[in-house]
């Protein structure tokens, strides 16, 4: 569910009723914070127990040649942000703004140091990078909503 609002047009004449202005909502955003969240923790699982193998070469350049440092860390980086993010969202806290935007700074900084740690591009890089720019544009959009900013 999103608000509405009715503002006018750039010409200074109202806009029609069917072209209301929608933001988003805290519960909204905690609902796309949850997912990366879980996203994360799938991911924290899946190299901490072995479900996902890099190889050698790319284990190599890991923290300690270590994909359970590398569990903890995303768990920490990302995991956490979101994961705190999505409670407060839930809860409708004022402060569920400024969690969206530092969960999603976090996220896209995980991604940038991760590709230059690994060396290495898949399809999932750009598309976390994209939705940690969907998490941090929530998180402003909300902050503007609740400063009463409109444009």
């Amino acid at each position: 569910m999103t608000q509405r609002m009715h503002l006018p047009s750039p010409a200074g004449r109202p806009l029609p009723s069917d072209r209301p202005v929608t933001h988003p909502t805290r519960r909204q955003v905690a609902v796309v914070c949850a997912v990366m969240c879980l996203a994360a923790v799938s991911g924290v699982v899946g190299l901490a127990g072995g479900g996902i193998d890099f190889g050698p070469e790319i284990t190599a350049r890991l923290p300690w040649h270590s994909p359970v440092i590398a569990a903890v860390a995303l768990g920490l980086v990302v995991g956490g942000p979101m994961g705190v993010a999505a409670v407060l969202g839930w809860w409708r806290s004022p402060r569920t703004p400024d969690a969206a935007i530092l969960a999603g700074l976090a996220l896209v900084s995980w991604i940038v140091v991760e590709t230059a740690v690994i060396r290495t591009v898949s399809w999932l890089q750009p598309a976390c990078l994209a939705y940690g720019g969907l998490v941090l544009g929530l998180g402003l959009l909300l902050r503007r909503n609740d400063r009463g900013g409109t444009s």
